[in-house]
């Protein structure tokens, strides 16, 4: 079973079973009252249920954003618009080339390693990541722990072909600390992870920690901030990270 919820049964849920027989005399309506009431519950049934994905509790909707579509000089701007605590790096691969100084969006991201060139990101990645930031910090993610961002040439293990990370325009992250200490993790604590299966549509019995990261990843996925994303579901390559990055330039996107 999964976790999508009937329309029919959600609105039971919301309105309650229809009163019995037993229920006890009620006011007596005025014909337009119920008319108006009809046609209120007719129009609630009748409006589709919007598509949010995994419905994730708790989580606000994404606005969308427009980083994808800016040139350079666009995004600089719209960063320097945000206050965003970054420092420009020049590096001849990435536009717009960026290093994450401080929180964006109330997140810190943290790179986990040593070499300096693997913090630096794509003017519009660090947009991408600000969008993320009320659905990180909706469940009390103060903190990402990332493996890496710009890898200079880096290639695409299946088909040789450039990966984002050549450009600064992918960033993978593991750690996602909250505000209690607590920290989830990619490899211990995304449990769910057949093969091939959708990484949007777990089981309905799916553990607190591997449900709350799975919720963040496609609350991103949903809103469209990030056009490939790369999940344990797709190969080992990935049982530790997930993989986000933003593609300019294309009309899809691509999730597994």
């Amino acid at each position: 079973m999964r976790r999508r919820l009937p329309i029919a049964l959600a609105w039971l849920f919301a309105c309650g079973a229809p009163a019995g027989p037993t229920a006890g005399k009620r006011l007596a309506a005025s014909e337009g009252d119920e008319r108006a009431a009809r046609a209120s519950t007719e129009a609630t049934l009748a409006a589709p249920e919007p598509d949010r994905g995994m419905g994730a509790p708790g989580l606000p909707a994404l606005g969308p954003s427009d980083h994808v579509a800016l040139d350079e000089a666009a995004c600089l701007a719209r960063v320097a618009e945000l206050s965003l605590p970054v420092t420009q790096t020049p590096h001849d691969a990435v536009e717009g080339a960026l290093v994450i100084e401080g929180p964006v969006g109330g997140v810190e991201w943290i790179f986990e390693g040593r070499r300096e060139v693997h913090r630096v990101m794509d003017c519009r990645l660090v947009l991408a990541l600000h969008a993320w930031a009320p659905a990180l910090r909706a469940v009390g993610v103060r903190k990402v722990r990332h493996l890496s961002a710009l890898r200079p040439a880096a290639r695409v293990r299946s088909t040789g072909a450039p990966s984002g990370h050549a450009r600064g325009l992918a960033v993978d992250p593991r750690f996602f600390e909250r505000d209690d200490g607590t920290v989830l993790d990619v490899l211990e604590d995304w449990s769910w992870r057949e093969r091939g299966a959708p990484p949007c549509d777990p089981p309905l019995d799916e553990p607190e920690a591997s449900a709350t990261l799975r919720q963040l990843v496609c609350a991103a996925i949903d809103a469209d901030l990030f056009q490939v994303v790369v999940t344990p579901h797709h190969d080992d390559a990935h049982a530790n990270h997930v993989h986000v990055e933003v593609v300019p330039g294309i009309d899809w996107r691509w999730a597994r």
